[in-house]
């Protein structure tokens, strides 16, 4: 279309002339034409918004906008209610205006339901690594007890083991008999003397035999002041 536009603005220059006033406004004209259509513009994204919202911002800048629906190929009735996914051209990349942006889209209710699934989907992983967790840390516990347990009844065994051999010992060992009394034979007495006399109770008492009672060698009356078989009391 560009080199048509060229060729017919050649044409008529050839037709009406180098001079005059004519010739001099010619070229602006035809520049003016060129670069209306050389003129281009960076698609926007618009991928994430709903479609009316798309349609609006590329109509302004000239595109003309194709939407379909990417998952279904449902016939799109109301614009708001879906939201574009995909676009052609992308987003930043330059085209002419007029030139058709191909949009993709899904319906929210489509949009909803997928993100209900993620989200039961992501839920249930959950739930599962939970259950997971939960299924390992109950069997670390049943293995722990089973060893504490174990530990203790080889303890009470060990000991008991102990007890009864420290009993075999005990009975092993004999025990002392013993040794039989020695009776203690009492030291005779010292015979008395055959006879003694005493002038007074300081003899008496002097010879240690301080009392003397009736019958006892050296006892005489006149010892006995009292008369009451005691003498030198």
């Amino acid at each position: 279309m560009k080199k048509t536009l060229t060729l017919v603005v050649l044409a008529g220059l050839m037709l009406t002339g180098c001079g005059g006033k004519q010739a001099a406004v010619q070229p602006t004209e035809t520049a003016t034409a060129v670069a209306a259509v050389a003129e281009v513009v960076a698609a926007p994204g618009v991928i994430g918004l709903t479609l009316d919202k798309a349609t609006d911002q590329l109509e302004d800048l000239g595109f003309t906008v194709e939407a379909k629906d990417s998952v279904d190929g449902k016939s799109i009735v109301v614009k708001k209610n879906w939201q574009v996914v995909s676009q052609d051209p992308t987003d930043g990349t330059k085209a002419e205006k007029g030139a058709t942006v191909h949009l993709g889209v899904k319906s929210l209710e489509k949009l909803a339901e997928e993100k209900a699934a993620a989200e039961k989907a992501a839920a249930e992983k959950v739930a599962a690594e939970k259950a997971a967790a939960d299924a390992a840390a109950a069997a670390k516990a049943a293995a722990d007890k089973a060893a504490a347990d174990k530990a203790a009844a080889d303890a009470a065994a060990a000991q008991q083991a102990a007890a009864q051999a420290a009993q075999q010992a005990a009975k092993a060992v004999p025990v002392p008999v013993p040794a039989p009394a020695v009776p203690v034979v009492p030291a005779p007495a010292a015979p008395a003397p055959a006879a003694a006399y005493y002038q007074n109770c300081d003899a008496v008492r002097a010879a240690g035999a301080a009392p003397l009672y009736a019958g006892q060698p050296g006892f005489r009356a006149a010892l006995d002041r009292n008369n009451n078989g005691v003498a030198c009391e």
